[in-house]
């Protein structure tokens, strides 16, 4: 096995620890994994990203069940219009957008569909980052409620769904910040019930990629694996570590991502 190989496979470890800890950040570091380290497309890329972190997340969800932690009703408003946009364009708009999508000739340069991806996908995870580090300091209740009206919260999982049915991502960094500051969960809350619409999104977003997309059911049972032994150590971590520390960590190792993927894709256009 290649020491890149390795490097991938010790990623996966560092995706579950971090999910069990901060409730997402799985999909911010398995997508650059698979693509940078296991080379692969980008569709294809989102479509392994998706599996590990969907089993991941349920995973999670299960650990915590007895703790009584997850708000149904918010995961419910925001997971079953996240469910059908993510499955729509997995399914549809996903494979019709072309692999080059135009060439600056002067400059010989291509703009492809797994740079503008790539892109825009580093940029939501520091949009993500920098709403919990604006809000790092504010107090939120430890009951969840439902201050914007139900037509709010379900286009939020509209817009949330097709956000990451593009970019192949569980959600996490999007989906905390809206639970915590426009939603008033506590971190700790809002932490297990991002991991149960993460689940359900992203299995979703993975059976829409079946037929379309070659998968390495070797690597990515493997890989999977890996990710929910650090998932497990994580979540016994997380009992022990401030709410405070917890949103700040969160928010900082996710812009810390957002900030070497969107590096190494300018680099290329240089």
């Amino acid at each position: 096995m290649e020491t890149f190989q390795l490097i991938g496979y010790a990623g996966a470890f560092i995706i579950g620890l971090v999910m069990g800890i901060t409730g997402s950040g799985g999909s911010a570091m398995a997508v650059p994994i698979f693509n940078y380290i296991f080379l692969m497309d980008m569709h294809s890329t989102t479509s392994h990203s998706l599996f590990v972190v969907g089993m991941s997340a349920a995973t999670g969800v299960l650990l915590n069940y007895k703790r009584r932690t997850i708000d149904w009703r918010l995961a419910l408003y925001l997971s079953i219009p996240m469910v059908v946009s993510v499955f729509l364009v997995r399914k549809y708009i996903l494979p019709m957008i072309p692999t080059v999508l135009f060439e600056i000739n002067i400059m010989e340069l291509q703009i492809t569909r797994d740079l503008v991806i790539m892109v825009f996908f580093g940029l939501l995870m520091a949009v993500g980052a920098i709403l919990s580090i604006k809000r790092g300091k504010a107090s939120y209740s430890s009951t969840s409620e439902i201050k914007k009206g139900p037509i709010f919260i379900l286009l939020m999982g509209v817009g949330i769904g097709a956000i990451t049915g593009i970019t192949g991502t569980g959600g996490g960094f999007l989906i905390v910040p809206v639970l915590v500051v426009f939603l008033q969960c506590s971190m700790k809350k809002a932490i297990v019930t991002s991991l149960m619409i993460i689940a359900l999104k992203s299995f979703v977003g993975f059976i829409g990629d079946l037929g379309s997309v070659d998968i390495d059911w070797i690597l990515l049972l493997g890989f999977t694996a890996i990710s929910i032994t650090g998932l497990a150590i994580g979540i016994y971590s997380s009992q022990r570590i401030r709410e405070s520390n917890l949103k700040k960590g969160y928010a900082y190792v996710i812009l810390s991502i957002s900030i070497l993927v969107l590096g190494r894709e300018l680099i290329h256009l240089i």
